[in-house]
C-alpha cells in the first residue's frame, strides 16, 4: 500500500494496534513505506491522528484522560527541589535565592566563619549541585575581599562581576568569615 493513495485515521489506528511501533519510522515501514519517514508525512499522520504520539509511547491509558481532563494537557510534572531550608535567610543577603544566595546564607550563619572545604560540602548538599560546581558558586560569593587595616567599603574593592556589593569575606589562608559593614564601620556579622 502506498501512503499517498490510502491513508486514513483508522488504517494509522490499526497499524498502530496491530504492529505496536514506537517510532514514525516503523509506524511508516508498516504502513508500506521504505526508508526514512519525510516531513510531510510524518505532519499527515498527526493530522489524521492527533493524539499519534502517544499511541506510539504505548501510553493510551493517557490519552483517555487527558481528554477527560484538557487541562493537562502539556503541563510537566515539577521535578522536586533539594532543601535550602536548612539555612535561614539572612536579612541582608543582596542575593536572589538560589545558589549564591545559599551560599551568603551559610556564611551569615557561621559568624566565626568556616573552611572553605566546609563551605563547598555544605552549599552541594543545599543546592543538589555536585562537589565541583558548588565550588563556583562558593567561589563567586567568596571573591569580595578587601585590604587588611582598612575600614572596609562594601561598595569598593575587586570582586567576580557577578557578586554584589554589600558585604566581605575575611580569608586568612583556608578560613573564611563573612563581614557586614554596619555604619560605616566593619564588623562581623552577630
Amino acid at each position: 500500500m502506498t501512503a499517498r493513495t490510502n491513508l486514513t485515521a483508522e488504517v494509522v489506528r490499526k497499524a498502530i494496534e496491530d504492529g505496536r511501533p514506537t517510532s514514525m519510522t516503523k509506524l511508516a515501514h508498516l504502513l508500506g513505506r521504505k526508508g526514512s519517514v519525510s516531513g510531510s508525512l510524518t505532519k499527515r499522520l498527526r493530522a489524521l491522528v492527533p493524539e499519534i504520539d502517544k499511541l506510539l509511547k504505548g501510553d493510551a491509558r493517557t490519552v483517555v484522560s487527558e481528554a477527560d481532563n484538557p487541562a493537562s494537557v502539556g503541563k510537566a510534572k515539577k521535578q522536586p527541589k533539594p532543601a535550602a531550608e536548612n539555612w535561614p535567610r539572612h536579612p541582608r543577603n543582596p542575593f536572589r535565592e538560589g545558589s549564591y544566595g545559599t551560599c551568603f546564607d551559610i556564611l551569615a550563619a557561621h559568624p566565626g566563619g568556616l573552611r572553605r572545604d566546609l563551605l563547598v560540602e555544605l552549599l552541594a548538599q543545599a543546592t543538589g549541585k555536585d562537589y565541583r560546581h558548588a565550588g563556583y558558586d562558593a567561589q563567586v560569593v567568596c571573591s569580595a575581599s578587601g585590604a587588611a587595616g582598612e575600614d572596609l567599603n562594601p561598595f569598593e574593592g575587586p570582586r567576580n562581576r557577578s557578586c554584589r556589593f554589600g558585604f566581605w569575606v575575611k580569608r586568612e589562608n583556608s578560613h573564611l568569615q563573612l563581614v557586614l559593614p554596619n555604619s560605616g564601620a566593619a564588623q562581623a556579622t552577630p
